[in-house]
């Protein structure tokens, strides 16, 4: 394995990021995290990347910067910046990027995927779901709030360089997979998410209380029947036959976790909310249809967000 092979920058020091970032690391690897904050990247630096983990807790000296120039180039780039900074990201990313980089998104929401492509091309652009939990408890500190799958793909047909990828995830103990549906695979996770993220944060809830309530789950019914209807019109065949099972089997799964949209609102930051339910909104407007759970959900936590100075 060369230098550039071994050396991974994870961009981003949110929950995600600082959970990926301590299980790829590991002798004979360099792991960077890449931080737009300089202050924050300095305390991160100084503390370590510090995971919990089923009662333990481990701390990762990864090298963190806030400079893009500063690790070089590297063999994986991998975006877990919120889905609004995608753009921002990968244009500050540039520097890593050498002729035979691969650049992988593990976002919510859409447009990623065609950010990346954008912006490094078709060849070097990756797209992936992951199912693990991870819950940020501090600056650089993520608490591992259980494991799940990580599948990855690749824009177009072919699944080559998503195995190299997925190998390397493998080595780390990351269960990990490839798919040669990327389309498919990134509907089905926003199906999902758009059943469950807004409900938890408009309720304030974790994702465990979703199918206990009989009008949420008609909201997550209502939700998830209008994606479904948009990939039917899109020819895209999501990965499970019952869309809305499947998310309230994730929601009964994920119990104690508190979902990425409810702790921005907790955290008063911005949500995710026009990449996931608004997207659906957008996707369907295009398609001369309607989609208004999906749409009155997005209105609510972006009415959320913007009265915050206003909580009581």
């Amino acid at each position: 394995m060369s230098e550039r092979e071994r050396k991974i920058v994870i961009v981003g020091p949110g929950a995600m990021g600082c959970l990926f970032a301590g299980l790829l690391d590991a002798p004979g690897r360099e792991v960077w995290l890449l931080d737009k904050d300089a202050e924050r990247a300095a305390l991160i630096a100084k503390q370590g990347v510090i995971v919990e983990s089923g009662g333990a807790r481990s701390v990762h000296r990864v090298r963190v910067t806030s400079d893009p120039h500063g690790p070089g180039a590297a063999g994986l780039i991998v975006i877990c910046v919120k889905a609004y900074d995608t753009a921002h990201a990968a244009e500050r990313s540039r520097p890593l990027a050498g002729p035979d980089t691969l650049v992988l998104s593990l976002q919510n929401g859409l447009g990623n995927v065609e950010t990346l492509v954008r912006i490094f091309g078709p060849d070097r652009a990756l797209g992936g779901t992951t199912a693990q939990g991870a819950n940020l408890v501090a600056p650089g500190h993520v608490r591992h709030a259980g494991r799940g799958e990580t599948v990855i793909g690749e824009p177009g047909a072919g699944v080559k360089r998503a195995d190299k990828i997925a190998a390397l995830f493998h080595q780390s103990g990351i269960e990990t997979a490839t798919t040669n549906d990327l389309e498919a695979l990134i509907w089905s996770k926003l199906v999902i998410n758009a059943a469950i993220n807004p409900l938890t944060a408009i309720l304030g809830v974790k994702n465990g209380a979703l199918p206990g309530s009989a009008a949420a789950r008609e909201l997550m019914a209502r939700a998830v029947d209008e994606t479904v209807k948009i990939c039917d019109k899109k020819g895209i065949r999501l990965l499970f036959p019952d869309p809305l099972e499947k998310a309230l089997a994730v929601a009964r799964a994920t119990a104690e976790n508190i979902s990425s949209m409810l702790a921005d609102v907790r955290a008063r930051k911005r949500t995710e909310i026009r990449e996931i339910n608004g997207a659906v909104a957008r996707e369907a407007a295009a398609l001369a249809m309607s989609a208004p759970a999906n749409a009155t959900l997005a209105q609510l936590v972006s009415a959320l967000e913007e009265t915050y100075a206003a909580r009581i």
